[in-house]
């Protein structure tokens, strides 16, 4: 997957990069976050596990017609989804 590929799959999902970032996994501050895929869709190609990832969510929303809700797993301390922002004060 070239980075402008991973743009466009990131648009065809309606997610601005944060939102993004926290779909496939990313659980830094948003500014970071954020850096990292703007990164990956301009600069260097996203890696191998980021983009098989982002391509099989898309076909989950091809297929389902919406993002994927993740269950609540013990012991990973995560507050936030990828249709959720941070609160200010909690960046």
């Amino acid at each position: 997957m070239k980075s402008m590929d991973l743009k466009k799959l990131r648009q065809r999902l309606g997610l601005d990069r944060l939102q993004f970032a926290r779909l496939i996994g990313y659980t830094g501050t948003d500014r970071n976050d954020m850096t990292r895929v703007r990164k990956y869709e301009n600069t260097i190609p996203p890696p191998l596990h980021i983009a098989r990832f982002a391509w099989l969510m898309e076909g989950y929303v091809i297929e389902h017609g919406r993002l994927p809700r993740f269950p609540d797993w013990d012991g990973y301390d995560v507050e936030y989804g990828p249709d959720q922002q941070r609160e200010k004060g909690d960046a």
